[in-house]
């Protein structure tokens, strides 16, 4: 009662929620280098400026056909707000979005001056939400922030339809062990936290019919967009630049959700094939470092950090039993063997005490025919300084894969038969523009010593296995480019975006002493080429 007191109140203007439909000059703070995400504009979206009690709390920029938000930027600060609700029955909407003329405040459907009708035509309202399978989820979390910057988070414009179970038990949970990890290695070493929560539209829309429990209402059905994937990025930006760095999560808006923890140039590579419409899709300009060791050790480090936790979360009493095997499982093992109940799936993280268990896991792991376990560094993150940690990967010979035979990244689609060929193929960086894709499992040839897969079409094409990420001198590869052939007759990676590279050891060799003094392992699989490596 007494919030509509202030709404209806002249003389108490100051403490609206007020927001500007315009240019994002006025919230440019809330953007990376004052610079807002790229690729997602469109003739019909609106930009906001979202403030409360005369301050700019964060940035919006809404889809007026699919009736969500695309994004919303905000920054990240440690201030502790214990007791302050989380939820809110009623939520604000944005006259301006139907006539600018409206003025900048951002109110109360009641108060809004606007029919049903007028405020329909612009955006989603409160009406739509109602008796649907879908919660509010804000972009901007209101547990991020604190007094007015979290009463502003509570308007439609910041929200899009989610699945109730992944909302509480999925999205809210990482939010706040990101919220924790950022804190700790972003924000308590001097840094400032930019993050951009977006959304991927589908055809899948809320309020549906056959879901209406008021029969005797009357009102539009079909008029907000389910979103399929929800996503957040964080940029880290610190003076000292050893210490910046950026990365990413990606979730599936579902109940029985799969999430991806990944560097943002990867991010923009997977919204890319979501969004036929963008040419490029850049979320931080410069990328926030993504491209320097810094950045792949700090992914590392909050990768490991956060799915230890989310093992934890998983096996609390009750909550393993009610989240099958296709919910999120970024799990972390000490032991390469499953217990009993315990699954395997894409993203879990495995530890070993040394490269030659990890090997030995690899090839069992391999000739499963499902996962690969990928060799990645681990740095301190792991239990102890020699350990080894692989995280597994889903084969590319499986559907939806993004890889070539070869290894290259497709290009705004995945492996497969595509304008009626009889092989899998896709679009690729490299393979002259295009490669062929593994339709069975990639395998290696004794005889011939080569690597060979099936594509699809009863020929046989050259591939490389997927198996390891890491250099023989022990550096991260390119997050986009992992040890392989890609046209080589030995194993090599990037590590780098300015051309610098590095030799892999062998799948069927890994570094180690082999009966020597030294410590090496072969590049090639033919055995003649080897190298000095560090373990």
């Amino acid at each position: 009662m007494g919030l509509l007191v202030v709404l209806s109140c002249v003389s108490l203007w100051a403490g609206l929620a007020l927001a500007e439909v315009g240019p994002f000059s006025r919230c440019q703070q809330y953007f990376y280098k004052g610079v807002e995400p790229e690729g997602f504009n469109t003739q019909r979206t609106a930009k906001i400026c979202q403030r409360y009690n005369g301050t700019y709390h964060y940035a919006t920029l809404y889809d007026r056909d699919h009736r969500i938000p695309r994004w919303s930027a905000y920054t990240l600060n440690e201030t502790a707000c214990e007791g302050q609700p989380q939820r809110r029955s009623r939520w604000f909407i944005e006259p301006q979005l139907f006539a600018a003329d409206k003025g900048p405040d951002m109110t109360m459907e009641a108060g809004s001056g606007l029919t049903q009708d007028e405020l329909r035509s612009s955006q989603a309202i409160s009406e739509d939400y109602e008796d649907t399978s879908y919660d509010h989820g804000p972009l901007n979390p209101s547990s991020f922030h604190c007094d007015s910057s979290r009463t502003a988070t509570f308007t439609l414009t910041n929200a899009a339809p989610m699945e109730p179970c992944f909302l509480r038990s999925r999205w809210h949970k990482l939010q706040h062990l990101f919220q924790a990890e950022l804190a700790k290695s972003c924000l308590r070493l001097g840094g400032v936290t930019y993050l951009v929560t977006g959304t991927t539209p589908s055809g899948e829309t809320i309020p549906r019919e056959h879901e209406d429990r008021e029969g005797d209402r009357v009102r539009p059905y079909h008029r907000v967009s389910v979103p399929s994937h929800v996503w957040t990025a964080a940029c880290c930006d610190n003076r000292d630049t050893d210490r910046k760095f950026s990365l990413a999560f990606l979730a599936e808006n579902r109940e029985k959700s799969q999430l991806q923890i990944l560097p943002i140039e990867q991010l923009h590579k997977v919204l890319l094939t979501m969004n036929a419409t963008a040419q490029t899709v850049r979320i931080f300009t410069d990328d926030c470092n993504a491209q320097s060791q810094t950045a792949q050790e700090a992914l590392s480090h909050i990768k490991v950090a956060l799915s230890s936790i989310f093992r934890d979360l998983m096996s609390q009493p009750g909550e393993k039993n009610r989240q099958d095997e296709e919910a999120i499982q970024t799990t972390r093992s000490t032991t390469p063997a499953p217990t009993e109940g315990e699954q395997r799936s894409v993203g879990t993280v495995l530890e070993f005490p040394s490269l030659a268990a990890w090997h030995s896991q690899f090839t069992e792991e391999y000739h499963r025919g499902h996962l690969a376990c990928v060799l990645s560094t681990g740095l301190e993150q792991a239990s102890s300084t020699s350990s080894k940690l692989c995280i597994l990967q889903k084969q590319k010979h499986l559907p939806g894969s993004d890889k070539t035979a070869m290894g290259w990244q497709c290009i705004k689609q995945v492996c497969g038969r595509h304008s009626g060929t009889y092989y899998r193929w896709c679009r690729a960086a490299g393979d002259s523009g295009k490669g062929y894709c593994c339709a069975e499992r990639c395998v290696f040839n004794s005889v011939t010593r080569t690597y060979a897969c099936a594509r699809g079409d009863g020929e046989m094409t050259e591939c490389s296995p997927q198996y390891s990420a890491v250099t023989l001198t022990g550096q991260q590869c390119r997050a986009d480019f992992p040890c392989g052939l890609y046209g080589k007759k030995y194993f090599w990676c990037y590590t780098d975006y300015r051309d610098n590279w590095d030799y892999c050891c062998s799948p069927q060799h890994y570094c180690g002493h082999h009966g020597q003094e030294y410590i090496w392992c072969y590049v090639s699989d033919s055995g003649t080429k080897w190298k000095y490596c560090v373990p």
